[in-house]
C-alpha cells in the first residue's frame, strides 16, 4: 500500500484511507476551522505550512490510522 507523502492533497488521502478524517478532525482543534472544509485540494505540505504543524508529525498521525 503506498505511504501518505506531503504531495498528496487531503482529498487524495482521505479517499484512500477514510479513517484518517479522525486526526484532520483532531487537527481542526488547533486551528480552530474545519481543515478538510476549507483546504481540501492543498496538498498537506501546504496545509502543515500554513496552519504552522509539524509535517513530519502530522503525516505520522495520519499513517496510524492507515
Amino acid at each position: 500500500m503506498p505511504e501518505i507523502t506531503a504531495q498528496m492533497t487531503l482529498l487524495d488521502i482521505l479517499s484512500d484511507w477514510p479513517d484518517t478524517l479522525e486526526v484532520f478532525q483532531a487537527y481542526d482543534k488547533k486551528s480552530g476551522s474545519c481543515v478538510c472544509c476549507e483546504m481540501l485540494f492543498e496538498r498537506l505540505e501546504v496545509v502543515a505550512e500554513y496552519h504552522g504543524w509539524d509535517l513530519n508529525q502530522l503525516i505520522q498521525d495520519l499513517e496510524i490510522q492507515t
